[in-house]
């Protein structure tokens, strides 16, 4: 048996609008009909049964548990403020606390109001006050019951499936206004940093700890030539938003899924980066179903020993997940990655807590609610079930070790 370090948060995550339901006033509500893609519609219905939630995540023995606030529902139009909602966000975070249950919220998880995104997200500076602002009310309500933020979810995630694959909204293929949305977040995150601690000490809560979480990929060189591809696309990925931010992070959430090796081939007809190189089909990794992702644990190692060497800050895996239908490779999965996250710890890496993404079966954007990342599902009945891997994650948390 090989134990955590003492105090380590064990937790699962979601997003609002992932899980919630009944949200038409986001700017993915309009880009779903507009892609004709499948609609979130109800979701888990997690904004009327929360309290449904909060059980599983008793089953599951977590004392941590990762979420966002959902900015439409909070500011559904300009100024104007829905005390209604951010009620219930309160009430959330009171019976977290009162189950041992520690909150990590989320400010903004992809999703836009409809009246930020018709005014060009965050590709309009002028949208950063707006993000601040909505912050400090956020903050202001709730801040007395949270000791850990996360201002901005996986940011290059989004300014790349938004501004240059044009998955997901606003559907534009701009290298320009990429750069222009990553340092429009750059600066929010710093401003949202800077309020929230202002924040925390004219009330004189203790201080808060404040990050994002980064999407890395484990990026790996097939050939020499490669090796500049490699680099370069690690600093802009993996690293530049890092760089710009380090020194408003209270610490590094870091989300771990992605291995990807490239080889230089400007004859490719598929697989094709975009350049010159193509990845590589590794038919010797198990791919995740649905999503078709390579799985590699040891990813886990490298992305967080990289991150530990480079910026010597306390880390939290804010998300690691595995699509799964049958629930059959989970549990491996999980065990897998915690005996590399274990390795890391072992070699010095001040890793504190781990997220599995995700507690409930939810949907998955584009690829609406096929994928299933869950550790738990919602049967035919409506009520929420523990898959087997649930359970066996339950026993690693409370025991804190595998």
């Amino acid at each position: 048996m090989r134990n955590f370090p003492e105090g380590f948060k064990w937790g699962v995550a979601t997003s609002s609008y992932q899980i919630e339901g009944g949200n038409t006033n986001s700017d993915w509500t309009l880009w779903e009909e507009k892609m004709g893609y499948e609609k979130a519609g109800d979701a888990c219905n997690s904004y009327k049964k929360y309290i449904e939630d909060i059980e599983i995540l008793k089953s599951l023995n977590v004392n941590a548990y990762r979420f966002s606030i959902e900015w439409s529902r909070i500011e559904p139009n300009e100024g104007e403020w829905n005390l209604e909602a951010i009620e219930h966000y309160k009430d959330l975070i009171r019976r977290l606390k009162a189950e041992g249950i520690e909150p990590f919220v989320t400010l903004f998880h992809y999703t836009l109001p409809l009246w930020v995104s018709k005014s060009k997200g965050f590709e309009n500076k002028k949208n950063i006050q707006y993000f601040k602002r909505y912050t400090e009310f956020v903050v202001e309500n709730l801040g007395s019951e949270v000791n850990f933020w996360i201002t901005v979810n996986e940011p290059t995630i989004y300014a790349t499936l938004g501004y240059i694959t044009k998955i997901w909204p606003p559907g534009k293929k701009n290298i320009f206004k990429y750069f222009s949305v990553i340092r429009n977040l750059e600066i929010a995150h710093i401003q949202a940093y800077k309020k929230i601690n202002e924040l925390y000490k004219k009330y004189g809560w203790s201080k808060p700890s404040v990050s994002i979480a980064q999407n890395n990929t484990d990026l790996v060189a097939g050939d020499i030539p490669s090796k500049i591809y490699v680099f370069v696309m690690k600093y802009i990925f993996n690293y530049s938003f890092l760089n710009k931010t380090h020194n408003y992070l209270d610490f590094i959430g870091l989300n771990v899924y992605f291995y990807t090796k490239v080889v230089f081939d400007p004859f490719a007809k598929s697989n094709k980066t975009g350049l010159l190189f193509r990845t590589v089909s590794n038919d010797n990794l198990r791919k995740q179903d649905i999503v078709n992702w390579d799985i590699n644990p040891k990813s886990m190692y490298n992305l967080v020993t990289d991150i530990h060497t480079r910026y010597k800050k306390d880390i939290y895996i804010t998300e690691n997940g595995l699509s799964d239908t049958k629930d059959k490779f989970r549990y491996d999965y999980i065990k897998s990655n915690l005996e590399y996250l274990l390795k890391a710890i072992d070699e010095g890496a001040h890793v504190k807590g781990y997220f599995y993404w995700s507690m409930i079966d939810n949907f998955e954007w584009a690829e609406g609610y096929k994928p299933k990342f869950g550790l738990s599902f919602i049967n035919s009945k409506g009520k929420r079930i523990l898959k087997q891997s649930g359970i066996k994650y339950s026993r690693i948390a409370q025991n804190n070790s595998l």
